[in-house]
């Protein structure tokens, strides 16, 4: 079966998450984007993000935090203006050197060919304790 356009989207997604600039990135997402990423406050990049800024801080925060150590998609799920997406994570927090590890599930909300809305599950726990 072909991709639906939302999961292409998604994975174009992705891959300019991955670039040194914001550009690409924010392009992909509306104006009143917001991105949910769970956690105490000063936890990484949790906290709710909206907007370009707030995706912009969500971001630094995130690549100033964390250095990803290997990153697998597992799994595309598409259904109307929804896409799930299941992962898995190994990272190292920059500031303790210490590593964690995590499946991911990232839901996505898209509007108008743009995604409106990402919302973050991951292993909390196993990240406080990198941090911590």
């Amino acid at each position: 079966m072909a991709e639906s356009l939302n999961t292409q989207l998604i994975r174009r997604l992705y891959a300019a998450m991955g670039q040194p600039t914001l550009d690409e990135t924010l392009s992909l997402l509306t104006e009143d984007v917001e991105f949910i990423v769970p956690g105490t406050s000063g936890l990484g990049a949790a906290g709710a993000w909206r907007g370009a800024e707030g995706v912009r801080e969500c971001m630094r925060r995130l690549r100033a935090g964390q250095e990803t150590e290997s990153l697998e998609f597992l799994e595309f799920v598409s259904e109307g203006d929804h896409v799930v997406v299941r992962l898995h994570v190994k990272g190292r927090v920059v500031v303790t050197g210490k590593s964690f590890e995590s499946d991911i599930i990232h839901f996505f909300t898209l509007r108008g060919g743009k995604v409106a809305r990402l919302i973050d599950f991951f292993d909390t726990a196993a990240l406080a304790a990198a941090y911590g």
